[in-house]
């Protein structure tokens, strides 16, 4: 309440002294356009100062005045980025990289999903690394689609069981 009364007398001083320049007399047309955006000026600041801002729209207005992104909405998982479209592939591993998978899903399509740190990589239902995968691995995989690439979040492997070769020492069944 000080604030706002220091305010307005700080603006009627600053208008007395503008009429004190012309001789104390204003002229005979009444207030100059100067006269009447100054105090202008003073009224909407003391009606501004009574209004009440939200706070965060305060700090968005402040971020984008500064050219900087305004703040992610809430409710974004915490990190603050935007969701991506997520999808989910399954298929046989035909090539293992340094940060890639190939995969040749249901429809016999082959695919390419990256793999990054943040990918969280399962065998046999235990933690792995994607060298412990290899070529023949039923697969199935959580992604987040780019545009022109998959970015891994979660694979899942199950090696596929190997037939044992026969045993030529074993005797023949009959």
């Amino acid at each position: 309440m000080r604030g706002t009364a220091g305010l307005l007398v700080l603006g009627l001083v600053g208008l007395g002294g503008l009429s004190a320049c012309n001789g104390g007399e204003p002229g005979t047309d009444g207030p100059s356009a100067k006269h009447r955006e100054g105090r202008s000026d003073v009224l909407r600041g003391l009606m501004a100062s009574k209004e009440t801002v939200d706070p965060k729209a305060l700090k968005n207005a402040g971020a984008e005045a500064k050219g900087a992104p305004a703040p992610a909405p809430e409710g974004t998982g915490g990190s603050g980025q935007q969701p991506r479209p997520m999808g989910w592939a399954a298929g046989r591993v035909s090539w293992v990289g340094d940060d890639e998978l190939l995969f040749v899903d249901g429809q016999g399509q082959e695919q390419e999903v990256l793999v990054d740190e943040a990918t969280r990589l399962r065998r046999d239902d235990e933690n792995a690394q994607l060298r412990d995968l290899s070529e023949g691995d039923e697969i199935r995989v959580t992604y987040e689609d780019h545009g022109q690439e998959w970015i891994a979040r979660d694979v899942d492997a199950v090696p596929v069981p190997r037939t044992p070769a026969p045993n030529p020492e074993s005797p023949p069944l009959r």
